[in-house]
This record gives structure tokens, C-alpha cells and sequence, in this order.
């Protein structure tokens, strides 16, 4: 009981926390690099592209909106929060969770198994909100998408990070 407590206590917190309203989602745009391909909102800005990952951010909100994704080592996930590999995809996500928290910035809120095997995840990160997706591949290797936001406004563009992430199939 006090854990659910505390949880709501957090979500409630999460929400007043301050900084930019997210402005509504106007539109969609696509980015691709070689392994994938990514659909976010119209607004954000591409502010970093690799071979493997792209990074964004958001004018109205520098510092505070940000989104990464790229390839992810499930396998180190798990092993770096002392588990042992190999592991169902629900743990990784938790030990993506337990480094966070052991490393002071961030508590897990939530976690949902969407269709396919990927699964969503978001949580309290410093002074915002952080949202989560694996997309779990083959053997140790997935598909991590990271949205951040000042407060729990920007969860609808969150949405658009996480609705349409293709990835290439691989040899």
C-alpha cells in the first residue's frame, strides 16, 4: 500500500513539474538512417545523426525535451544491474530502470507489453519525465527510443517517437 502510495505521490509531482506546456502535435515526420527508420513530431529538430542513432531536441524546450534512439545491449542492461543473461525482455526493461534509479535521476513509474514484444515504459527523470521503448531483436541486441520532457505534457509526443520505429532485418 505504501508503495502505490508513493507511486501516486510521484506521478502527481511528475505532472506539476515545471518547465514549457508541450505545444500540440501538428504533424509527423520521418527520419532513416541505415538500421531504421523513425516517425516524430513535427517541430522537433534532428540535432545529432550517427551510423546507428539519431538524437532530437525541441526549440520550445532545449535542454529539457530531448529524444535518442539507437541500437541497445540488452544483455549489458541486465548484467550492469546484476542480473544474468540471458533474460525475458521485461527484466531488461526493469534493469534499464534499476541503473537509472541506482544512479540517483530517475524512478520507474509504469511498464506496458505492447503487441509484437516491444515494450513501453516511463518514469520520473531529475526534474521531468522520461519515456521509454525497447524493441527487443535478436539475441542481445535491441531497439531503445528515449523521449524526455520537462513534465507529463509532452507524453503525446512520446507517442509519435513510439509510433512507427522500422527497423532494417538484418543478414
Amino acid at each position: 500500500m505504501r508503495r502505490l502510495l508513493f507511486g501516486t505521490l510521484l506521478l502527481v509531482l511528475a505532472a506539476c513539474s515545471t518547465g514549457p506546456e508541450a505545444p500540440l502535435v501538428d504533424g509527423v515526420d520521418m527520419v532513416c538512417i541505415e538500421p531504421l527508420c523513425i516517425t516524430y513530431p513535427a517541430g522537433w529538430e534532428v540535432v545529432e545523426e550517427g551510423a546507428e542513432f539519431i538524437a532530437f531536441a525541441h526549440p520550445d524546450a532545449l535542454e529539457q525535451a530531448l529524444a535518442t534512439v539507437g541500437p541497445l545491449n540488452m544483455q549489458a542492461l541486465v548484467e550492469g544491474a546484476g542480473g544474468s543473461w540471458p533474460a525475458p525482455t521485461e527484466e531488461v526493461v526493469r534493469s534499464f530502470w534499476q541503473l537509472l534509479e541506482e544512479a540517483d535521476v530517475a524512478t520507474f513509474v509504469r511498464m506496458e507489453r505492447l503487441t509484437g514484444g516491444a515494450f513501453r515504459s516511463e518514469g520520473n527523470y531529475e526534474e521531468g519525465r522520461l519515456w521509454h521503448l525497447l524493441i527487443p531483436g535478436t539475441q542481445s541486441g535491441g531497439v531503445g527510443v528515449e523521449v524526455r520532457g520537462p513534465n507529463a505534457t509532452w507524453q503525446s509526443h512520446a507517442d509519435v517517437f513510439f509510433s512507427k520505429v522500422q527497423i532494417a532485418d538484418s543478414p
